[in-house]
């Protein structure tokens, strides 16, 4: 019976000075990296960003053991926007996503808010991923409209899984926010402004269009629930939104005040949301 092939004794002393050579240069570059100033991790971060036209600037950063980097004191400039300040951003590389395949890993955090974004392996053009948001307020948002068209909002907690599948777009998912505020301009209203509060939504992204099949919340003490469509959502400002909120039990407290100022005769009430993301605008109709 023939025994087991052994492997000669010079072999195995040059397979372990290998192993230990690699272990070294594995060693060596961790401490060279956790050594690195924030200078050095900088100049690499700014040109791939800058790529993409975003410009990063930051007080602190540092690389995290085994593959990832922490910036602290962050402000992010975007062309023809004004810069978003950060407490925190953390990018990793964590092998363990890769069993549900989402092993690129992004967090930031400011104040109380904070988001983390995980993405498949080739994460400058991930294919899928899911996305998590907390505390995130329209006036952490670099956009104009925010601050003088009267609209905002406010995320509690909201969270979404997408894919990209031959170059199609789907998106499932749901969240709840502190309020939705939009402006309501048309003349003779009581109103400047409509506040839903403690909305709750789910959503769903076909293609270029946001589904929302249903949203619920209040507006001065009344239930409002409806659904809503934004065709065009990743060009905000060539966006078409319209949303259908009925108003239960509209003429009870202080909706019943404003809505008998603006109709003594009607028995129900919507509201009615249309325009763009940019340019949001709220109606009430009556019947």
């Amino acid at each position: 019976m023939a025994g087991k092939p052994r492997i000669p004794g010079r072999l195995r002393v040059r397979a372990i000075v290998a192993i230990g050579a690699l272990l070294f240069l594995a060693a060596l570059s961790t401490a060279v990296a956790l050594t690195l100033p924030s200078d050095a991790i900088l100049s690499t971060l700014r040109p791939m960003l800058r790529d993409h036209g975003v410009d990063l600037s930051a007080q602190e950063a540092r690389f995290l053991f085994p593959s990832g980097v922490r910036l602290s004191g962050v402000t992010l400039s975007f062309p023809g926007s004004p810069p978003v300040a950060l407490d925190e951003i953390v990018a990793s590389w964590e092998w363990t996503g890769l069993f549900r395949w989402a092993p690129a890993r992004l967090r930031f955090r400011k104040g109380d808010a904070f988001g983390d974004l995980r993405t498949s392996p080739a994460f400058w053009n991930p294919g899928s991923g899911q996305i998590l948001l907390s505390g995130v307020s329209s006036s952490d948002l670099p956009l104009s409209v925010f601050s003088t068209s009267g609209a905002g909002f406010s995320i509690r907690k909201l969270e979404a899984r997408w894919n990209v599948i031959r170059g199609k777009r789907t998106a499932n998912g749901s969240g709840t926010f502190d309020f939705l505020q939009v402006p309501i301009p048309a003349p003779g209203s009581p109103v400047s402004e409509a506040r839903i509060e403690g909305v709750s939504l789910s959503f769903l992204i076909r293609g270029n269009t946001l589904l929302i099949p249903k949203l619920a919340g209040t507006f001065e003490g009344s239930q409002v629930d409806g659904t809503g469509e934004i065709t065009g959502i990743l060009s905000p400002g060539q966006s078409m939104m319209t949303f259908h909120l009925r108003i239960r039990n509209p003429f009870e407290g202080r909706v019943g005040l404003l809505f008998d100022m603006l109709s003594k005769n009607a028995k129900n009430a919507n509201l009615r949301i249309v325009g763009t993301l940019t340019a949001p605008r709220g109606e009430f109709q009556f019947f």
